[in-house]
């Protein structure tokens, strides 16, 4: 979803246009994508209707970053000039099947965090689609716009996504990759950058935000994503 990445807005300079892509096409939750590299195509196509060439810097942060980095696969084989390809936290996928499919109240969860509710006081089994909209609406954010319809379509979304992970495995990427991980991120005994190595052919650099995953794109932690971004974008002339 693409205002998740509202935040990095004031990090990008005025030379590089900003295109947002939401993950439901015309026919809504009933024309998702069927894979995560189909996904890529109808992205690519979209972006170019707007930037006909590139090169194209793509960012993209959990199970988006594994589309903008299966976006920047299939930009290389048709012969783009590289962008800056600059992942959050991606998720490293592994296409050995799901450990545990991703319920309404998790996603119910992410919304409200995103949003600046305090996760630690919201209890994921009290939250259905009525309660988050009224919480949203009280928050006053950007959030407060969605209605119960645009929830539920924001659940359908995240649990066909994660259908779609559980089948695919990422391809290498012969370019340059600036990887960001959740240094906060409770209980993890491999660094997610490591997971994430060989997908990256190319120069991997690694950054860190002394954040858990679900509040990388959330104040104060989104200005520290933004200003590695802003290096990563410096790099790639």
């Amino acid at each position: 979803m693409s205002w998740s990445y509202a935040g990095l807005l004031r990090h990008i300079g005025r030379r590089h246009p900003v295109h947002g892509i939401q993950a439901e096409g015309a026919g809504g939750v009933a024309d998702l994508p069927g894979t995560i590299e189909e996904m890529a195509e109808r992205y690519l196509r979209l972006l170019r209707t707007v930037r006909p060439s590139g090169p194209y810097h793509l960012v993209g942060w959990s199970f988006g970053g594994l589309v903008a980095h299966a976006m920047a696969v299939r930009l290389r084989e048709l012969g783009e000039p590289e962008g800056t390809l600059f992942l959050v936290d991606a998720v490293a996928a592994t296409g050995a099947g799901p450990a545990e499919p991703i319920d309404e109240h998790q996603v119910h969860r992410m919304l409200l965090t995103a949003a600046g509710c305090d996760d630690d006081r919201l209890a994921p089994q009290t939250l259905d689609v009525a309660t988050v909209s009224s919480l949203l609406r009280r928050e006053g954010s950007l959030f407060a716009r969605l209605t119960e319809d645009d929830i539920a379509r924001v659940v359908a979304v995240s649990r066909h996504n994660d259908a779609l992970l559980s089948a695919y495995r990422p391809p290498r990427y012969a370019g340059a990759t600036t990887y960001i991980e959740a240094a906060g991120e409770p209980g993890r005994t491999v660094p997610a950058h490591e997971l994430w190595r060989p997908y990256a052919g190319g120069e991997l650099t690694v950054g860190h935000v002394d954040a858990p995953h679900h509040h990388m794109m959330r104040p104060p932690h989104v200005d520290a994503v933004g200003v590695q971004l802003t290096e990563a974008l410096g790099r790639t002339r």
